[in-house]
């Protein structure tokens, strides 16, 4: 049971980071879609989700930075912030055009269609972090 909580030590942290990002990032949204909705309308969907992950992604730059991949660079690191900032920018356009995509199909609260929306993708940002991002090799 050691040897196995070891190997996936990297994984059970990313998954405690994203767990607390995404609660993080899904009430931001939820708030920032109750004050926009009745301003901008459907807009608010591409707002909010702009918002919340800006937030949101900031807290979990820092979280899988010192404390998921533990990278050894003290500081800021540009590298990495440019290369997560980027991909980052790529998940927030897939996410809130899916979900808007889905809202339109569906008709069903939007907060809803966003959590399988960033679940699916948050899978896929395990793997590129590691490889690409926090990848100290």
């Amino acid at each position: 049971m050691k040897n196995l909580l070891k190997k996936y030590s990297t994984f059970i942290k990313y998954i405690f980071s994203a767990g607390t990002s995404f609660i993080l990032d899904q009430g931001l949204f939820r708030l920032f879609l109750i004050f926009l909705k009745k301003m901008i309308g459907d807009a608010s969907i591409f707002v909010a989700t702009v918002l919340a992950r800006i937030i949101s992604s900031f807290y979990n730059y820092l979280v899988n930075r010192n404390a998921v991949f533990k990278t050894d660079k003290k500081g800021m690191d540009s590298t990495t912030f440019v290369k997560y900032f980027a991909l980052v920018v790529i998940q927030m356009c897939v996410s809130s055009s899916l979900v808007f995509i889905g809202y339109k199909i569906l008709g069903i609260d939007e907060t809803l269609i966003k959590i399988p929306v960033d679940v699916f993708l948050f899978m896929i940002n395990y793997f590129i972090q590691k490889k690409f991002i926090f990848n100290e090799n």
